[in-house]
């Protein structure tokens, strides 16, 4: 059934309104470990995203298909729902940002993988080293009973380098991943050389004492906190009042050298995208400018209760696009130079959500990485826990890096010092 079927033959059936956005993927990817191929993936996958409205009613379907099955399950979820909001739907608009044909390979990385899995002669403790590379098309077009077709699409490319090493019975594991719009931005021997490195260093381990540290963030670490902060900066969550952030706009809550910005509209970056879900024009613009809060994020339901403009953060949820901290000067090695004496972070255990509390601020993670002294990495620590607040740690700041980096779609950041951060030793 073609869209205009489709929406045909739902105004016959009694929608008034109704707008499908498909999301098209093409991806090639490969995974080695030890040089062996362990997968190979060739995919395409498209699915829909349907709303409709009727009756000053609106809901909403994902499916993979479109035919008539899946109105008759509109109507009757428009009939069965007790919610009266009406929502809003693009009129006679019509773009294409489409790029030309892509061709999605991973033929050339394949045998640049296998050629730098040698790197790992040099460092005698690896014990293993996995590599994972990916070519990946993406295209969002959204078609609606109101003239409406508009099409936006974005080519990333991913590397996820992971080794192990084993000293004395003792295995560690380090890992780096990096997305990006320009594969020849990836220095792939950089990166395998730093995993291997850093996997041997961490075979041996000191226990940390408990107490007050100086600590690096990794720019990793530091992207994944960026991303609980959209979750925090959500017209959704502070308007139910799950948000720390409640009532804090136009306030100055961190350090004046923290500096937010969302550019969605920036092709270098690998969330560029020029509409959201809702066909909303994206924009870029300053989200934390000197410490304070200029904007929260909104879709269109959500900027109806405060009487303002969708800001066009509206995918699977309230999020951003290519947020990032803006960086600093200073490389990583630099940034060792002035911590001295300290810790380098580079994972941390609950990244998905349960060691941020979005509702309080409050962060109780345990966390793993590396000793610094006199400015070098010297070796591992045992796990511990940090203890602090999104407030603490973003008011202590100290210095932020140079070495900005993407490793998803939504938030980015580059390495921070930050000073005097509670570190228990377990």
């Amino acid at each position: 059934m073609t869209y205009q079927e489709f929406i045909s033959l739902a105004k016959l059936k009694g929608i008034t309104n109704i707008q499908i956005t498909e999301d098209k993927k093409q991806e090639n990817s490969i995974y080695l470990i030890n040089n062996k191929l362990e997968d190979y993936t060739d995919c395409e996958k498209t699915v829909y995203t349907i709303k409709a409205e009727t009756n000053s009613k609106t809901e909403t379907t994902n499916t993979e298909y479109l035919d008539e099955s899946i109105i008759d399950l509109l109507l009757e979820k428009l009939h069965n729902t007790e919610s009266n909001y009406e929502d809003e739907y693009l009129t006679n608009k019509n773009n294409n940002e489409i790029s030309k044909e892509v061709n999605v390979n991973v033929t050339e990385e394949t045998k640049i993988l296998k050629e730098i899995y040698n790197e790992k002669e040099k460092y005698l403790l690896t014990k293993s080293l996995e590599m994972a590379y990916s070519d990946t098309y993406t295209k969002t077009r959204i078609i609606n009973s109101n003239n409406v077709d508009i099409a936006t699409d974005s080519h990333c490319f991913e590397l996820y380098i992971e080794a192990s090493a084993e000293k004395d019975e003792t295995i560690a594991t380090y890992s780096e991943s990096i997305l990006v719009t320009d594969k020849n931005k990836i220095d792939f021997k950089n990166i395998v050389n730093n995993v291997l490195k850093l996997a041997s260093l961490a075979t041996t381990k000191k226990k940390l004492e408990t107490k007050k540290y100086n600590i690096i963030l990794s720019n990793k670490v530091a992207s994944r906190i960026i991303d609980h902060l959209q979750d925090m900066l959500s017209a959704e969550l502070i308007h139910q009042k799950k948000s720390c952030l409640v009532n804090k706009l136009n306030e100055k809550i961190f350090s004046e050298k923290i500096n937010i910005l969302e550019e969605p509209r920036n092709k270098d970056y690998p969330g560029y995208i020029v509409f959201d879900k809702e066909g909303t024009d994206t924009k870029n613009k300053e989200i934390i400018t000197n410490g304070i809060i200029k904007t929260y994020l909104y879709d269109i339901k959500e900027a109806k209760i405060d009487n303002v403009k969708s800001t066009g953060n509206k995918y699977n949820g309230i999020a951003g696009r290519n947020m990032y901290l803006k960086p600093g000067n200073k490389s990583l090695s630099e940034l060792f130079k002035e911590i001295d004496n300290g810790i380098y972070i580079t994972h941390y255990m609950g990244s998905m959500g349960s060691s941020i509390n979005e509702s309080t601020g409050n962060i109780s993670m345990q966390v793993f990485g590396y000793i610094i002294e006199n400015g070098e990495i010297i070796c591992g620590f045992e796990p511990a826990v940090l203890t602090s607040s999104i407030f603490e740690l973003f008011t202590n700041v100290e210095e932020i890096g140079n070495d900005l980096q993407f490793i998803m779609k939504s938030s980015a950041s580059p390495s921070i010092y930050i000073k005097d951060i509670s570190i228990s030793g377990e």
